[in-house]
């Protein structure tokens, strides 16, 4: 599609938002804000009380930021590179968007037969011609933006946006875990064990805590994604087996099975040598469906709705990333606490 649609914040969030912000520049974690019997309350306590609430406005605050700081990032960029070049501003954007612009009739073509419904009140020429207009419009900013990084990589470009922490604690000593006892950098994913994504990014994860064994330690939460049939029974499945002390064989297991079903599930708790009465009343139980349902409420708090994602250090990122992207947060991870 060619068309966007804006996304406006209510005007109730917004409100929020700007109060966070306000209280953000007059107050700091450890201001006192009230005190009972000279037992001292402050900002910090009050937040950790409300965290859930306070995460997703700090997320947007955090996405006016980071989209206020890229506009000043790129004026600045395009000062310095204007006054190198000795011309202004408005000819070195020409500059940028200069270029090969090819835009083919079967790209056109295809472009009015996706939104053909939309041109319904123009001319059928009338409507290409726009479109051709709007493809061609797409390759200049094709080459504005590859001329942006390659201004970014000739100028000095230092960005120290720090996106918002998690205020709770997620490694809450009842989800399954592994790595480090006392980790310098813990990763918290959320995942479907029927989500593809989630199964392309285990070796990465595997290959984090190879490499940082004394220092980084891994938690999983449950997100079973509702589109996955099998995947809320395969969740359940899993903390069946952490019941028995197996959680991250029969985890394993579940993500090399070419696919997933209670037969399945059966089969690998028996090649584990669980006790299979008790993990089959368990798979039914009301304690497997709330321990899940607890995961999936977690996540739902703060904003995390897809698989898989991560809360490294409190810092959340989503996507299957590989090693070499885990790597890099690792250490940028470590460097910070190398410094604090």
């Amino acid at each position: 599609m060619y068309f966007r649609s804006s996304h406006a914040i209510p005007f109730t969030t917004a409100c929020l938002v700007l109060l966070l912000a306000a209280s953000a520049f007059s107050q700091t974690p450890e201001t006192v804000v009230a005190s009972v019997n000279n037992i001292q309350i402050t900002q910090q306590h009050v937040d950790d009380s409300v965290s859930a609430r306070i995460y997703p406005l700090q997320q947007q605050l955090y996405a006016i930021r980071k989209a206020a700081l890229e506009n000043l990032v790129v004026s600045k960029l395009l000062e310095s590179e204007a006054a190198a070049r000795g011309v202004s501003i408005e000819e070195l954007r020409r500059q940028l968007t200069a270029g090969e612009i090819k835009v083919t009739r079967a790209q056109v073509e295809e472009a009015y037969t996706q939104n053909a419904s939309f041109f319904a009140a123009m001319s059928p020429d009338e409507a290409r011609e726009r479109l051709r207009l709007d493809l061609e419009n797409q390759e200049r900013m094709k080459h504005y933006r590859a001329g942006l990084d390659a201004l970014r990589k000739k100028w000095t470009v230092k960005v120290s946006l720090a996106p918002p922490a998690f205020i709770a604690e997620l490694d809450d000593g009842v989800s399954p875990a592994k790595g480090a006892n006392k980790p310098t950098v813990t990763i918290v994913e959320f995942s479907d064990f029927e989500c593809p994504y989630c199964k392309a990014v285990q070796r990465s994860l595997q290959q984090v805590l190879e490499s940082y064994p004394g220092e980084v330690r891994l938690v999983f939460k449950h997100l079973p994604l509702e589109g996955h049939r099998n995947s809320l029974p395969a969740a359940r499945a899993a903390y069946c087996a952490a019941e028995q002390d197996r959680f991250w064989q029969f985890h394993d297991a579940l993500f090399a099975a070419k696919e997933l079903s209670a037969a399945v599930f059966i089969q690998v708790a028996g090649e584990l040598g669980l006790g299979l009465p008790k993990f089959q009343a368990c798979l039914n139980s009301e304690q497997s469906r709330t321990a899940v349902v607890k995961d999936l409420e977690t996540a739902r708090l703060f904003g995390v709705e897809s698989t898989p994602s991560f809360v490294v250090n409190g810092k959340l990122i989503q996507g299957a990333l590989s090693f070499a992207d885990l790597q890099k947060i690792v250490e940028q991870e470590l460097k910070q606490s190398s410094t604090n």
